[in-house]
């Protein structure tokens, strides 16, 4: 459990928030949102005892009980697996008492220390620091490497799979989903589903708070507020309080103005001295309700392609490589005016090296690629960030591009991706992540492409910023080709998807949610084929094939067994849906005093429909979450 008492939390000499005081049950999931800088990770840190609260107090668990994701990973020797494993803090615990004991020579210390090693079960622990690792994009050969061998994007995986393997009561996750691929992200959501502890987890990707959180904790207006429900609810929630808020402050400055205007009309008449000091009393009393602050909501766009070609690239038997290694072949495509298509598949696939193909930044091993007249390609890639000039502003940047460009108009267009007033003058070096990806959208909105091709464009991003961007696709005029592990992102700005899988690119006949299945699908089949494969070791009549055969029968067994449930899912959220609307209707008239002075039998009927609506809506919900339930287990 965790409990916020009153706290305040500050940085430097600003105050993030005060008196903020929550508690997060036994097993809750609970997305910690805000915008950049606003303290999520600050209250990670006091919670981890990392700083100390200006005020109020923090109820955790021991330190011991909590994980968390470390931030720095030293380049150390041990093996992936050795250093996943490492993190389950009881067993390491353990082999050291027993190496301590063996060392020491008291046969009754060293038969409780291995009794108790032994309990602990190393072998199961190994299995699943291995599905950890497998779940994460690890293959069996890379648990083996040392982990100094690992670039920063993978050591990052290294700590977010050693947070998962330590047993905790309380699991603190900070941008979990930032250095994955959607593989990985749909079996992270899958795995915190079974987690006993209590999880908070900050992120802007806002379809993996929607499938993993019940809880939102908002930090805004200087505190922390509760929300119950995923991360739609809680838009749907604040955008229904702030429009209270803005009633009350109404009311109250009609209140307070008449109040006002009474005393300053009678407070220096004797006759009325009495009531005028009675209103000043009411008016000390009155809790001011403060107004809603205007939160404009930040949008720019990609300006329309000057020229929009009907062809823009077709490729027939491409293959693309490195230095010789062959990583896609056979790749065959046309992408022509106004398509929208997004890419999948793991990390390793050849997703970027595709996108590198397309841009010319790869040249061909073999096969043609075609470029249509007139082809003009926005390419944003996050080497592209380092790319960037550290020395120079981004108004420097755009004037490279644009000599002989009023500085005025150069102002207003970066203007248009918040770079304003000094911040046009502000060198590249000293700007965030998320500021230098902003930078890079400008420059390439600038030059006005038909086609934009955006690998991983979401990294680095608030939640703002990435539905800023996500507008901006969604209305684009051109064309558009995204590898992304933000879904909300694919799902608006995409319209056909593409799988890289096996060194091949094909068109992915479904959606995301197929996808999903997909990937857990194969993640099961990986289970089942590392069994099979352990029972085929003691009988050699099961070749691999077999084995790969058993695992697809399995499969399509599955399959089966999930029909009804996926039938029986779908119909009752069509007949949710129908009640839903239905019932809004009947509580706007119940809601209507005037809907009470007609036909007292009407009045009757339609109480007792909407009571009867009601039941059927909360049974239907009750079973939805039964068969959900059994289609899960179906599928294991």
């Amino acid at each position: 459990m965790l409990r916020l008492l009153d706290i305040s939390l500050a940085r430097g000499v600003r105050v993030l928030y005060s008196k903020a005081s929550l508690i997060a049950s036994d097993g809750e999931r609970i997305g910690l949102v805000g915008p950049n800088g606003c303290g999520k990770s600050t209250l990670f840190a006091a919670v981890l005892g990392e700083l100390a609260p200006e005020s109020g107090e923090i109820e955790a668990p021991e330190p011991d009980r909590i994980a968390h994701v470390a931030q720095d990973i030293e380049a150390v020797d041990e093996t992936a697996l050795q250093f996943v494993m490492s993190g389950h803090a009881p067993l390491m615990r353990a082999k050291s008492d027993y190496a301590e004991a063996k060392a020491g020579g008291d046969d009754m210390q060293l038969a409780a220390a291995a009794a108790a090693l032994a309990e602990l079960n190393e072998g199961a622990i190994s299995a699943e620091a291995h599905t950890i690792l497998h779940g994460l994009g690890f293959t069996d050969a890379q648990a083996a490497l040392p982990v100094r061998e690992f670039s920063g994007g993978w050591r990052n995986r290294l700590a977010l799979a050693r947070a998962l393997m330590r047993p905790a009561d309380l699991l603190l996750l900070d941008e979990p989903t930032n250095h994955l691929d959607l593989d990985s992200v749909i079996w992270l959501e899958a795995w915190l589903k079974h987690v006993r502890a209590t999880v908070v987890v900050i992120s802007h990707d806002r379809e993996f708070l929607d499938r993993c959180v019940s809880t939102i904790w908002s930090v805004e207006d200087g505190t922390i507020r509760r929300y119950a429900g995923n991360y739609s609810a809680f838009e749907q929630l604040r955008v229904e309080r702030l429009r209270q808020q803005a009633a009350g402050a109404k009311a109250y400055e009609r209140t307070a103005e008449h109040l006002r205007a009474y005393i300053e009309r009678f407070r220096y008449k004797a006759s009325k001295a009495r009531q005028a000091q009675s209103r000043i009393k009411m008016l000390e009393k009155l809790e001011a309700v403060e107004p809603v602050r205007a939160r404009s909501e930040w949008r720019f766009e990609f300006p329309a392609p000057e020229r929009l070609p009907e062809h823009l690239l077709d490729a027939e038997g491409m293959s693309l490589g490195y230095e010789g290694r062959e990583v896609l072949s056979g790749v065959s495509f046309s992408i022509r005016s106004g398509e929208r298509i997004g890419v999948l598949g793991v990390n390793g696939a050849g997703k970027s090296t595709l996108v590198k193909g397309l841009c010319g930044e790869l040249p061909l091993m073999a096969g043609k690629l075609w470029r249509g007249q007139g082809l003009s390609i926005g390419y944003f890639a996050q080497h592209q960030l380092d790319a960037l000039r550290l020395d120079e502003t981004p108004l420097e940047h755009l004037r490279r591009l644009s000599p002989d460009t009023r500085e005025q108009d150069l102002r207003d267009f970066l203007g248009g991706f918040r770079f304003s007033g000094d911040q046009v003058n502000e060198q590249a070096g000293s700007m965030s992540g998320g500021e230098k990806a902003r930078l890079a959208l400008a420059l390439i909105a600038w030059k006005k492409p038909n086609l934009l091709v955006l690998d991983e464009p979401t990294n680095h991003l608030d939640m703002e910023t990435r539905e800023a961007l996500t507008m901006a696709l969604s209305t684009f005029g051109g064309s558009v080709l995204i590898v992304s592990h933000d879904r909300h992102l694919l799902r608006a700005a995409t319209e056909r998807l593409w799988l890289v899988h096996e060194g091949r690119v094909t068109e992915f006949e479904g959606d995301l949610d197929d996808y999903a299945e997909l990937v857990l699908a194969s993640r099961r089949d990986e289970k089942s084929a590392a069994r099979a494969a352990k029972a085929a070791s003691s009988d050699a009549q099961q070749t691999p094939r077999e084995a790969r055969k058993a695992a697809a029968r399995e499969r399509a067994r599955i399959a089966e067994l999930k029909k009804p449930f996926r039938k029986r899912l779908s119909e009752i959220e069509s007949r949710v849906a129908e009640l839903e609307e239905s019932l809004s209707e009947l509580d706007s008239r119940i809601a209507d005093p005037a809907f009470y002075q007609g036909n007292p039998e009407e009045v009757q009927a339609v109480l007792k429909q909407r009571a009867a609506e009601g039941e059927e809506k909360d049974s239907l919900e009750e079973e939805w979450l039964e068969v959900s339930e059994k289609l899960e287990q179906a599928g294991s």
